[in-house]
């Protein structure tokens, strides 16, 4: 009797797990599937830098990736590119090769959570040439 009813429960945890996967989770997005995640709660327009050597803009006093490229807002969760026309959305997937390649190579200290390595993984390593003896 044990055994039939942790069967059942662990049969019901699966359905249960399998219907309300969080963001980013096994699920499936589509090109044009709006963003599901946190909200971004912005009340005004968030402030904007200018990237160095870019015509990238880049929103610092948040924790998120988002930037302004153009006439287009890009933003970042996961895995995912987000677009949008404004900075009040609605931002819709879109595949990471259609983000122009400005905002795909903005430099590290301008990236917040991307996938991959650490930026200090990345950080240049300046050694000293040997000098020769005469």
């Amino acid at each position: 009797m044990k055994m039939r009813a942790w069967g059942i429960a662990a049969i019901l945890l699966a359905a249960l797990c399998a219907t309300s996967s969080p963001a980013g989770a096994a699920t499936r997005i589509r090109i044009g599937d709006p963003y599901r995640g946190a909200a971004l709660d912005f009340q005004e327009e968030p402030a904007v830098i200018l990237v160095p050597s870019t015509m990238v803009y880049y929103v610092r006093d948040r924790d998120c990736d988002l930037y302004r490229y153009g006439r287009y807002w890009y933003f970042l969760d996961g895995d995912y590119w987000y677009r949008a026309r404004s900075w009040q959305g609605p931002f819709l997937h879109l595949q990471e090769s259609s983000v122009p390649r400005s905002i795909r190579t903005v430099p590290l200290n301008y990236r917040r959570h991307w996938p991959g390595p650490s930026p200090q993984a990345y950080a240049p390593r300046y050694y000293k040439k040997p000098v020769k003896m005469k």
